[in-house]
């Protein structure tokens, strides 16, 4: 077995590049950290999606990991993943479920991934239950805003949504289903032009509920 020492994890439900961490996030100290190499469809898989991976990748990493703060007791599945070009830290439970992923810094990544060099992948199985999209071009922030202004927006009282589609594009429009379309166009192509105003008028129509 390979391991990487003292390094950072960030472990959240969906990953996040490390740069996008909070200031209030969970951040775990490890001290020693199993690596294994795997193929890249798999690492993409475990990174992006909601998976179960196989039995024989828990077994193998059973308690292998050891930490300066934490209790293994609730780590007890952690590894880091690489294919040879990029490596994630992922804590599973004992199915094989993803409990957190989280990316590494840009030393420690590298790291890893010198590490792999001289590795053979390692061949697992792996299902996927649920592909989630997710925009590498977005921000934390920014992903948490646009799923907040998509449900607020299919909440949205027809006379909100005319007066917020007024407010976005100085136009009249009565026509309830041209202005969804053109709300949700501009979310999906213009996002970085229209988000924060959005943003905006919905906080203060939530607040006023």
């Amino acid at each position: 077995m390979n391991y990487i020492y003292d390094i950072l994890a960030n472990f959240n439900d969906s990953f996040y590049d490390f740069y996008d961490w909070n200031e209030n996030d969970h951040i775990i100290h490890i001290k020693k950290l199993p690596v294994i190499k795997v193929k890249t469809d798999f690492l993409i898989n475990v990174k992006y999606n909601d998976v179960n991976v196989d039995n024989r990748l828990i077994e193998k990493i059973y308690r292998r990991c050891d930490f300066f703060n934490e209790s293994k007791n609730n780590y007890s599945y952690v590894c880091s993943l690489c294919d040879g070009r990029e490596a994630i830290i992922v804590s599973f439970d004992s199915n094989g479920n993803v409990l957190g992923k989280s990316d590494l810094l840009i030393d420690e990544g590298n790291e890893v991934i010198d590490i792999c060099d001289s590795m053979d992948v390692s061949d697992y199985s792996i299902s996927v239950k649920d592909v989630v999209f997710y925009d590498n071009f977005k921000t934390r922030r920014e992903c948490k805003i646009n799923s907040f202004i998509l449900k607020e927006l299919d909440n949205m009282s027809y006379d909100k949504l005319k007066y917020l589609y007024f407010d976005c594009f100085n136009e009249q429009e009565d026509d309830i289903k041209k202005i969804l379309i053109r709300i949700f166009d501009e979310i999906k192509n213009n996002f970085d032009m229209v988000y924060l105003k959005i943003y905006d008028f919905l906080k203060l129509t939530s607040i006023n509920k």
